[in-house]
């Protein structure tokens, strides 16, 4: 199932409100932000690592050689 998260949600009293389709999540803490504004970005030469800010765990880690290629346009 593909969910929209850019789309409506609803909370415990039933108000919807909307998150950007950029917004990460910590799944440890729960802490949620765009990676932008309040995630801890360590960039070491071509790795990076996306480190939450309230608890320490590390949400996501890259290397540029596993970074998705970018797509080559049709001749």
């Amino acid at each position: 199932m593909n969910a929209d998260a850019s789309g409506p949600r609803s909370d415990a009293s039933g108000s919807q409100s909307f998150r950007a389709k950029s917004v990460l999540f910590c799944a440890e803490c729960s802490f949620e932000n765009p990676v932008s504004e309040g995630w801890l970005v360590v960039s070491d030469g071509d790795e990076r690592t996306v480190v939450c800010p309230e608890c320490g765990h590390v949400a996501d880690h890259r290397t540029e050689r596993s970074a998705p290629a970018p797509s080559q346009p049709a001749d």
